[in-house]
């Protein structure tokens, strides 16, 4: 019994280890071979080996269950491809180990596959291994599981091979500088998907756009045939986001000048997206050499494509540039190398003319040109094009300073020492002129003739006391001093003796807004032992007008939503607007607070559109700008600035109506000049007043009677916010009027209704069928003013002409306005209008209209009457109006500047009565109209006055001396000019047609042969 007990009992264990699969663990592995294979898991264990996740993550690789294990030995290199798709009936995991049992190393695995099917189901739940390197006589081993514990069974699983690709090529040729391969012009293949990462620096230092990690670069080598361009491209030519740099030089020596990361509209091969790379117009010498490098713009991106080189030869050897101070114009002056059929001048700024002046042209023929302009106090660059046909050639490009006319200026030639480290020289410049000058922009010339400017400092010092560093030793000067330190100049930098225009080091900007008058002073000292020199000559430059800003700053104005009455005096009710500035630039906009300038000045108007006429009924001082917030009230998309001292890019600040009404903050608008921003806190009225106020003054305040809806049934009330900015680059979107409706009674509270919204632009816009004009001295050397004009018929033979003069921006103020009139127009009605001002003691005196044979003059007292003069002032508009018994015809207006001016009155083309005919023009000395000067016009002169002979058609052109009478003394001028030389008849002479300079009796019933 005993013997049976234990035989059954060892039956029992051999059915257990019977029972358990085979291939159950590692060590008894089945092999496997290509084709199918059976799989059964049904008996099988957890084997222990870790489950590798981190190899295969992301493939859903479960558990590895009741795993079966398998070994296969390649019979050659290749790609082995494992899958139980739809062959077995459970959800698998598989695993490719190398290595042997104990010392596994995991290749490859996978979990569930896409369209891999359990066997019988619609699960994707199935796994497909590919692509697993194998080499021959390597035995891999093969673990297969269940996904979750209760995933077991069976069925079949397959494996396949496919050949190994071939080995990576190597490094390409031009993987690094030294095996650079020449370029050509054309297309040459690029190909980086073997290359290495190359050592050499490069850096976005040359103005490049979004330039990468460089990623497995490649080089070309490239020699300038002569000179002119070089672009290279590789726009849509490249299937790969590249990074390009070129070098000037060889390997060892090359220096960076040019790159390009991702540029604009330069797109990869089939993709949209602006990534590829180009540099365009490199401008190269005959002989040089070049180093173009080329590589991924991110880690892994590579590929393939082509590179394009184009080289357009210079067919400009030269080009001169100079502008006159005040004459809006740059002269061009261009030598040409080469055949060509025109060249086209071009100022390289937003809005800038051009001139095209044709050829054919041959090498060595000069090319000239005025070129217009219509910016100021600015440095422009220049380019001159050839073209041959219509295709352009290299353009070659220079800068030149542009300014308006000279206010002051003064040299001093003191051929002054400069002793070698010893003590500083002085010499001084005195400016003389009109004592009301403010100074806006100046320039300083010198001349010092020294061996090595890096020993000098040289400072500028004001009448005032003002101090101003222009040059301090630099490093790596060489050479002496020739040049003109200018704020608007180009850098500072070596050389010093290039007759530039140079930004000094350190500000002009610290004189701006002081009076020039007096002596300034230029120290000049050597710091350092070794060398002598002397100071030759300097001259100081003051400019009235302030450069335009260049900043990236845009203040535009948003949608005003409240304004509320916030005071009485009387019959005088005073308010408070609500201000939404936005920033549609691309700089933060400065808002920092008194004393700094840097801030926005608001300032608030009120109009009245009645029947025909808008006028304006009130206007404040100004409201100074202290903080910012970050909204988004314009809706551009705010980047806010971390500081309350800027409004970030996009960004708005809403100032509250009552707050804009606070006295505390206000000053005078005559304290800030409305085309610079210029403001000086120091000694200004803001700074000193501090009260006490009544409930109107400095305030936007209004008449009741002006309010009153009883008293203008149909009119329409109008509200306006202008903002003046220093850093504003468009004061067309600096200023915003709406519609508002008006709600109350005299004496007591007026109720505003702002839920229209604000238009941009110049209020008289809300005039229905008027006209409007801009009118701006030209250059830009101030603002403008804005003139409206509308013409009615009275519909009983006589018209009604109105006039509206708005100065937006004009710091030089308008003192009079001329309507040109026909003598035999009968005018009537002459009328005038502007709105009281409340600011110190100005006056509110109206123009003084007067009606001549020329037209009708409205002015006030000149600038030298000082307060009691009544000028348009900025953000004020007047009226004037008149009726005649004329239809409109096209006159010409004129607007006279009130300040003192190099540009004393503007001309405007607007609709006015029929004008007087222009003054005859004649030859004076042509005396008997035959076409020439000679003894016949003396002759025929002497006839007229002691003969009684045949009259002259016109006297004026008999009056040789111009003194107003015909006399002998008019034979004997003649007589001299044609036989002895002497001074020749008296303008416009006998050559040009003109009119007579000289207002006396004579005329000329017939103009003389020629002339109109």
């Amino acid at each position: 019994m005993k013997f049976l007990l234990i035989f059954l009992m060892l039956c029992g264990l051999n059915s257990e280890l019977l029972a358990q699969a085979l291939n159950d663990e590692c060590t008894g592995a089945s092999e496997v071979f290509l084709g199918t294979n059976a799989i059964d898991t049904s008996d099988a264990t957890n084997s222990l080996e870790e489950i590798p996740t981190s190899t295969c993550p992301g493939t859903a690789l479960g558990g590895v269950h009741g795993d079966v294990w398998y070994h296969f030995t390649p019979a050659e290199d290749g790609l082995m491809t494992i899958t139980t798709c739809d062959t077995v009936d459970f959800d698998t995991d598989v695993i490719v180990y190398g290595g042997a049992c104990g010392s596994l190393i995991p290749i490859s695995c996978h979990g569930d596959t896409a369209g891999c099917l359990v066997q019988g189901t619609t699960n994707n739940w199935n796994t497909t291994l590919e692509n697993v390197p194998v080499f021959v006589g390597e035995t891999i081993l093969i673990r297969i599981g269940g996904y979750n514990d209760y995933d077991i069974g069976g069925g079949t699983f397959d494996i396949s091979m496919t050949s190994a690709p071939p080995p990576p090529p190597g490094a390409p040729e031009n993987d690094e500088c030294s095996g650079a391969i020449e370029a050509v012009i054309g297309d040459n293949p690029i190909d980086t998907t073997s290359a290495s990462d190359s050592i050499d620096l490069y850096s976005s230092g040359a103005s490049c756009n979004a330039l990468g990690v460089m990623n497995q670069d490649v080089w070309y080598r490239w020699t300038a045939p002569g000179e002119g361009s070089l672009t290279v491209s590789m726009c849509d030519i490249v299937n790969f986001d590249t990074d390009l740099v070129i070098y000037l030089g060889d390997c060892i020596s090359k220096v960076e000048v040019a790159c390009s990361g991702d540029a604009p509209e330069c797109q990869m091969q089939g993709n949209g997206a602006s990534y590829a790379s180009v540099v365009e117009g490199l401008q190269v010498s005959a002989g040089e050499e070049y180093l173009i490098r080329i590589g991924g713009w991110g880690d892994g991106q590579n590929g393939t494509g082509n590179v394009n080189v184009q080289f357009v030869q210079s067919l400009i050897e030269s080009l001169t540039l100079s502008s006159v101070p005040g004459s809006a114009e740059i002269d061009c002056e261009a030598v040409v190398s080469g055949p060509c059929d025109s060249v086209l001048f071009a100022a390289g700024f937003v809005g800038s003319s051009q001139v095209t002046v044709n050829g054919p042209f041959v090498a060595g023929n000069v090319v000239t040109a005025a070129l217009p302009v219509s910016s100021i106090q600015t440095m422009i660059e220049v380019c001159a094009t050839p073209h041959i046909g219509s295709a352009p050639g290299t353009p070659f490009c220079d800068e030149v300073a542009v300014t308006g006319p000279i206010t002051l200026e003064n040299c001093s030639a003191p051929l002054l020492d400069i002793p070698d480290g010893g003590e500083p020289v002085d010499s001084i410049v005195v400016i003389s002129g009109d004592p009301a000058t403010i100074l806006w922009d100046l320039q300083v010339e010198a001349h010092i003739n020294h061996p090595d400017a890096s020993q000098l400092l040289i400072e500028l010092s004001s009448p005032d006391g003002i101090t101003v560093t222009l040059h301090d030793q630099p490093t790596g000067a060489s050479g002496g001093i020739d040049l003109t330190w200018w704020q608007s100049g180009s850098p500072n930098q070596p050389p010093y003796d290039s007759d530039g225009w140079m930004q000094p080091v350190g500000n002009l900007s610290s004189f701006k807004g002081a009076n020039p008058i007096g002596s300034w002073t230029l120290t000049v000292s050597d710091e350092m032992t070794g060398e002598t020199g002397m100071l030759e000559e300097w001259c100081l430059r003051i400019y009235d007008t302030a450069p335009m800003p260049n900043s990236g700053q845009d203040l535009i104005i948003g949608d005003s939503n409240n304004l509320v009455m916030v005071g009485r005096e009387g019959s005088q009710a005073s308010f408070g607007s609500e201000s939404v500035m936005c920033n549609g630039g691309t700089e933060p906009l400065d808002w920092f607070a008194n004393p700094d300038p840097r801030h926005p000045m608001m300032a608030f108007n009120m109009f009245r559109l009645d029947a025909d006429r808008l006028i304006q009924i009130g206007g404040s001082w100004v409201k100074h700008g202290w903080s910012s917030a970050q909204a988004n009230a314009c809706g551009f998309g705010c980047n806010p600035s971390p500081t309350s001292t800027y409004t970030g890019v996009g960004c708005s600040d809403t100032y509250g109506a009552s707050g804009n009404a606070n006295q505390n903050t206000m000053g005078p608008r005559s304290e800030i000049d409305p085309w610079s921003g210029g403001f000086i806190y120091e000694g200004s009225e803001l700074q000193s007043d501090s009260g006490p106020w009544d409930q109107v003054e400095e305030r936007l305040w209004v008449e009741d009677d002006d309010l009153d809806p009883t008293l203008h049934p149909g009119s329409i009330w109008i509200s306006e916010v202008s903002v003046v900015h220093p850093g504003d680059i468009d004061h067309t979107t600096n200023h915003a009027w709406e519609p508002i409706g008006v709600s109350g009674t005299p004496g007591s509270n007026w109720s505003m209704n702002m839920s229209a919204p604000s238009q941009l632009g110049t209020v008289q816009a809300a005039w229905p069928g008027a006209s409007i004009e801009m009118v701006q001295p030209f250059p830009q050397i101030d603002g403008r003013c804005y003139l409206a004009h509308k013409v009615s018929d009275n519909g009983d033979g006589t018209w009604h002409y109105e006039y509206s003069l708005y100065n937006h921006d004009m710091g030089r103020n308008a003192g009079s306005f001329s309507i040109p009139v026909a003598a035999d127009v009968e005018v009537s009605n002459i009328d005038f209008f502007a709105p009281e001002i409340l600011s110190y003691s100005f006056s509110n005196d109206s123009w003084s209209a007067v009606r001549d044979a020329d037209g009708i003059t409205w002015s006030t007292t000149d600038h030298a009457s000082g307060a009691s003069a009544n000028p348009i002032r900025w953000g004020f508009l007047y009226n004037f109006g008149f009726d005649a018994d004329a239809a409109p015809e096209t006159g010409t207006a004129i607007l006279g500047v009130h300040s003192p001016s190099a540009v004393p009155t503007i001309e405007v083309e607007i609709a006015t009565p029929p004008t007087a005919p222009p003054p005859p023009t004649f030859r004076r000395g042509l005396c008997n109209g035959d076409g020439t000067f000679d003894i016949g016009d003396v002759i025929f002169l002497l006839g007229y006055l002691f003969s009684n002979a045949e009259a002259p058609g016109c006297h004026d052109s008999c009056d040789s001396n111009d003194d107003g009478d015909l006399n002998i003394g008019d034979g004997i001028s003649m007589l001299g000019s044609l036989f002895s030389g002497t001074t020749p008849p008296a303008p416009p002479g006998p050559e040009l047609c003109g009119e007579d300079p000289t207002d006396d009796a004579l005329g000329c019933d017939q103009p003389t042969q020629n002339c109109p």
